[in-house]
């Protein structure tokens, strides 16, 4: 290219600069002004990518501070990862502003194209560079997780085998990527006088798509026999198949990217099925950053104790409610005194009998109750008391214990004569003193 553009005129060198960057198809005339896009879609894609990697990314790091308190390699990886990943969609964001998505190539000018070929180099390289931290990450956290400190089994050993094999591949993937040509300026302006390229990068993506394809799969399916085979909880085999099914997505994203790669080489089209990598690529990412990190909400919920939370203000919200019932309605005649709540609470709704007594005294008479609790529950006694007479006599004699269900003992000049589960009510009426008193 460069040869052939020294050869030109400048009145052909800028009619040529000027002209599409593909001869368009039959009877199709360049728009360059204002090109057919549709940038709808990485205008949806984009943010809730964004956002939802923004929020694995989040809880990770709120376990691991708060938590937790410990910071470890895997953290490190995954902050690393996510600032390629930040730069990646700030590149992503910059080709959908010029030219657009999914834009022809025959729509865009022949000056413009170093312009939009330089940020699609560079998205090459932080992708490259967040899927070998993040995954790194992954595989070292099902490490920690799944292998007991001191312990070097076979999924110790393959995890690590993977690692390194994964490790060895990106890094080789990223040197061709930033150095496939030499200047390094010539990768992305063909139009530089001088300088060569010697490695087909088209070549070097479709098995970087392949291999990054293959080691999703494999991370995968990697702890199911461990995960699966535990004595796990319902709630908990749930959340294992929401990570399962995000890694499932990853690895849908990852075979598109695959496919798209291959039509890339095939079609001379290239600007148009640029978009569609990108978007599969940061679709993939994003479920990589799901599977590191969704997994802490577990332990942020564990830490705050928010169900024991939520329980304790609910029942702090009831406890504002008093506990009230009525004798009429209650075919044992059971009747709720004020302050009864006390004992209900603490014989958590066990059945309890009290006994009602008339005494005799000289100045009058004076009653008492005396409470017990079935065997079942906890003796307990209420130091809720109410002085119904001053008894000069005897001080004990003057009280009465707050119940919700009594024994009454009535005493007529010396006939005794007893009523079970008889209600205060029955007994006032026939003792208005009491009534009053009450």
């Amino acid at each position: 290219m460069a040869a052939e553009l020294s050869s030109l005129t400048p009145a052909q060198l800028e009619a040529l600069l000027n002209g599409p960057a593909l001869p368009p198809p039959h009877n199709v005339i360049p728009n360059f002004d204002h090109p057919d896009n549709q940038n709808i879609i990485p205008g949806v894609v984009v943010p809730i990518c964004l956002v939802l990697a923004s929020i694995a990314f989040l809880l990770r790091s709120y376990a691991r501070i708060f938590c937790v308190k410990k910071i470890e390699l895997p953290d490190v990886l995954m902050v690393l990862a996510f600032g390629c990943y930040l730069a990646d969609i700030y590149l992503g964001y910059r080709l959908k502003a010029k030219p657009g998505a999914f834009v022809h190539q025959w729509d865009v000018r022949v000056k413009d194209m170093p312009d939009i070929l330089f940020p699609m180099w560079l998205s090459n390289i932080f992708y490259i560079i967040a899927v070998l931290t993040i995954k790194a990450a992954i595989l070292l956290e099902w490490v920690r997780i799944f292998v007991p400190y001191g312990v070097r089994n076979r999924f110790f050993w393959l995890c690590h085998a993977v690692l390194g094999m994964n490790t060895i591949f990106y890094i080789v993937v990223l040197f061709v990527m930033i150095f496939p040509c030499i200047p390094v300026e010539k990768a992305w302006n063909p139009m530089y006088a001088g300088g060569y390229c010697t490695i087909n990068t088209q070549a070097v993506n479709i098995a970087s798509a392949v291999l990054n394809l293959a080691s999703d799969i494999f991370i995968l399916i990697l702890p199911q026999r461990i995960i699966w085979g535990l004595k796990m909880s319902a709630k908990t085999k749930r959340g294992v198949s929401v990570i399962f099914a995000i890694g499932i997505v990853c690895c849908i994203a990852a075979t598109i990217r695959l496919a798209s790669e291959i039509h890339f080489t095939k079609s001379t089209d290239e600007l148009y099925n640029t978009t569609s990598i990108m978007l599969c690529a940061l679709a993939e990412m994003t479920c990589m950053f799901l599977v590191f990190g969704v997994p802490s909400v577990a332990k942020i919920i564990s830490d705050s104790h928010l169900p024991s939370r939520f329980v304790s203000s609910l029942r702090s919200l009831k406890g504002r409610f008093p506990h009230r019932s009525s004798s009429r309605d209650s075919g044992t005649g059971a009747q709720s005194w004020p302050g009864s709540s006390i004992i209900m609470e603490k014989s958590q709704a066990n059945t309890s009998h009290s006994y009602y007594h008339n005494l005799e005294s000289g100045n009058g008479p004076v009653f008492q109750t005396t409470t017990t609790i079935d065997s079942t529950a906890q003796p307990i006694s209420s130091e809720s008391m109410e002085r119904l007479r001053e008894n000069t006599g005897s001080v004990e004699s003057g009280k009465i214990l707050r119940t919700t269900q009594v024994v009454t003992h009535e005493d007529y000049g010396g006939g005794g004569y007893e009523r079970e589960g008889a209600s205060m009510d029955g007994y006032d009426r026939q003792h208005p003193w009491a009534r009053d008193r009450i």
